[in-house]
């Protein structure tokens, strides 16, 4: 999808196969002839020649444009690096020498270099190629609102506002959550994440409320936001729908956003198993024990749900007392090989000498050959 020349491409197999359709056409007409008596046996002959001829003609062009194609390709890239590298030395040099850079219009492997350093540098380095990549704010925006630009050069123009991490440049990249091709609609949510700053990050969450990506596309955005994440959780968690009240709780325990804890401790009593299990995995990573939810915790244990049960069990050391120790226990009966693990690795973190009991009495042989095992590898 990012390689040019899809539409020339797409030109020279039409013609390819109207070749084909013509002599195929001719060949039927000529043969419908012949059975009816209308045409002769030469004509005939020479209608199938052509057909032959043609098809030979459509086979040749197509082989040659593919092989020259690739051999284009390969030139080009070549002259792309060599290019890219020298403008990445003139850049460097003028970064490093505190001077202005090279006068611009810049062509495309000298802000194809620049994305790279931006990539690499950080604090006044990173700023003063913000300011330098500013110049190339128009290209892409011409490729973006242009009707005619090709899917490749658009996500190619996505990607490089992702890079250069221009806030202003947010408002282009919008629109794009609204495409109906799913592949530019994720672009367009990664590069919005990397440039959503103050306001700009409420309206991003808008718009990825009405995206239709995936969870999982989702809860990448929320990850490439960062600390900047906030407003996007808040807004997911109040307003949106399952799969992003999903992506929020995720997002909440990986980026250690102990802010939501309120929020997340409600959906401990949520009806959703998938959502219940995220907001328990949430409080897992925050290491914040459900204090005030032990029943909703309790009852996760005996949920059909099999990942249920386990995020269940890995929360209750957190709780700690008696009551964590008894559900413990009782998990090593669980049917799940996981969950009877999961138990057993609590019960170490937790109760040690209650882990050696279990691997000497408890009722079930599974759990009891799991807790011996862990006491084993302890």
């Amino acid at each position: 999808m990012w390689r040019r020349g899809e539409r020339l491409y797409a030109l020279v197999v039409f013609g390819v196969v109207a070749l084909e359709a013509l002599a195929l056409g001719v060949l039927v007409l000529s043969f419908t002839g012949r059975l009816l008596g209308l045409v002769g046996s030469g004509a005939v002959f020479q209608s199938l020649l052509q057909g032959l001829a043609l098809t030979a003609l459509a086979l040749l062009v197509l082989s040659a444009y593919v092989l020259l194609y690739h051999a284009y390709t390969a030139w080009r890239e070549v002259g792309e690096h060599k290019a890219s590298t020298a403008w990445l030395d003139r850049f460097t040099e003028a970064l490093f020498a505190g001077e202005p850079p090279p006068p611009p219009p810049w062509p495309a492997p000298a802000l194809q270099a620049l994305l790279s350093l931006r990539e690499m540098l950080k604090g006044e380095f990173a700023d003063t190629l913000t300011e330098w990549l500013r110049q190339g704010l128009p290209r892409w925006a011409r490729v973006l609102k242009s009707r005619f630009a090709s899917k490749a050069a658009r996500l190619e123009a996505l990607d490089a506002l992702a890079q250069a991490r221009l806030p202003e440049a947010l408002p282009l990249v919008l629109p794009y959550l609204e495409h109906p091709d799913p592949v530019l609609r994720l672009a367009a949510a990664r590069a919005g994440a990397r440039l959503a700053q103050g306001e700009g990050a409420a309206l991003l969450a808008e718009a990825l409320r009405k995206a239709g990506l995936p969870r999982g596309a989702l809860l990448e955005v929320l990850l490439l936001l960062e600390d900047r994440a906030l407003p996007v959780v808040e807004r997911f968690l109040v307003a949106g729908e399952e799969k992003e009240r999903w992506a929020a709780l995720e997002a909440i325990g990986r980026l250690r956003l102990h802010a939501f804890v309120p929020q997340v401790l409600d959906f401990l009593e949520s009806p959703d198993p998938e959502l219940k299990a995220a907001a328990l995995r949430a409080l897992y990573r925050l290491g914040y024990p459900p204090e005030g939810h032990e029943e909703a915790v309790l009852s996760a244990l005996l949920a059909p749900e099999e990942f249920l049960r386990l995020h269940a069990v890995r929360l209750l050391p957190l709780l700690g007392g008696a009551l964590a120790r008894k559900g413990l226990w009782r998990a090593l009966s669980d049917p799940s090989f996981y969950v009877r693990k999961a138990a057993a690795e609590g019960l170490r973190a937790l109760d040690p000498e209650l882990l050696e009991e279990a691997a000497a009495v408890h009722p079930d042989a599974y759990g009891r050959a799991l807790a011996a095992q862990v006491l084993r590898g302890a």
